[in-house]
């Protein structure tokens, strides 16, 4: 779900996105093929061939540091120095892949090193999110917001960065209170980063509320692990707030936007997938927090928010399947 799910996404969306930026032709024809095909090739291995986890581990390599490529050399193009804070998070990505593969023998060094990816998922959603959801939401309702001061979003991605390398390197009963302080700074810099996106004047908006929604729960997460404290399934289980809130409620979000935006059709979804929105952060609340109302209560978290997820993404197939297998209809070059 990590490397798999949100990596492609990941690359979909930087790869459109640097063209944008940079005003240089995006990865195209063979490039993109051979990026799509290394992809492919590490989840087929994965399936299909389990032992030959070495073949799986330089396919997906290949993937990510092609990805870093072609997003690099377009900023360096134009020396986008904003923009370079992207390749340093793919490289911990790569290194958290590349660790877990190689300690596949070892399940709870494999589990702390996937949820350290998690947490570098995240910190692309503090970056990208950081952009759009305050551009998108005073573009919409009509309204400036004012940025807030470099060093804070600095500060909001770093706390984020940090609380994922502690993750991904300690486990969880060496943290001692060093993660649960974290966490309780990091809620308190994202809580204040979010409420200044005035997020409660887009109720009416579904693909605004979406991602102010998918947001919260960064915040949420941190605290409910400040919470938990050295307890490993406690924090597990809060996790999925990232996971599936975050993490899959960004990703809903933003491609029932943009699927409307770079096919010429009116920002605006049925009412069906503003329920599909909701329904996400549903599964992401019951997949974290029923099983701490009791542990027999376990699998029927697992099995709700598992419906759950495959119901929203059937109707977001449901909407844009017919729309993204069709021209543009302004017929502009999508």
């Amino acid at each position: 779900m990590v490397f798999g799910f949100a990596m492609p996404v990941v690359a979909g969306f930087l790869l459109s996105a640097v063209a944008t930026w940079t005003g240089l032709p995006g990865t195209t024809g063979w490039r993109l093929q051979l990026l799509f095909g290394f992809w492919l090739l590490a989840r087929a291995l994965l399936w299909l061939a389990p032992g030959m986890l070495p073949l799986a581990w330089l396919a997906e390599m290949s993937f990510i540091l092609l990805l870093m490529f072609e997003l690099t050399k377009r900023v360096w193009a134009r020396r986008q120095w904003r923009n370079m804070l992207f390749p340093p998070v793919l490289l911990a990505l790569a290194l958290l892949s590349t660790a877990s593969y190689w300690s596949a023998d070892n399940p709870p060094l494999a589990t702390r090193l996937h949820y350290g990816a998690i947490w570098m998922v995240t910190v692309l959603v503090v970056i990208i999110g950081g952009r759009v959801t305050p551009l998108f939401t005073g573009n919409r309702l009509g309204f400036k917001i004012s940025p807030l001061p470099l060093w804070f979003d600095y500060l909001a991605i770093g706390s984020t960065v940090l609380i994922g390398l502690v993750t991904a390197i300690l486990p969880w009963d060496k943290t001692g209170g060093v993660l649960s302080l974290l966490c309780l700074a990091g809620c308190a810099i994202h809580l204040i980063r979010l409420a200044h996106w005035q997020g409660w004047k887009t109720m009416g908006v579904p693909l605004l509320w979406s991602m102010h929604l998918a947001y919260l729960c960064i915040p949420l997460a941190m605290l409910g692990l400040a919470l938990a404290g050295s307890d490993p399934v406690a924090s597990k289980n809060v996790l999925h707030l990232l996971a599936v809130g975050t993490i899959g409620g960004m990703i809903l979000s933003m491609m029932s936007r943009v699927s409307l935006g770079h096919t010429g059709r009116p920002l605006e979804v049925p009412a069906y997938l503003a329920w599909a929105f909701g329904l996400l952060m549903l599964a992401a609340v019951i997949r974290a927090f029923l099983p701490m109302l009791a542990v027999n209560l376990t699998p029927w978290a697992w099995r709700i928010s598992a419906v759950l997820w495959i119901v929203v993404f059937a109707l977001f197939l449901l909407r844009y399947f017919p729309i993204l297998t069709r021209a543009r209809v302004d017929a502009k070059s999508g």
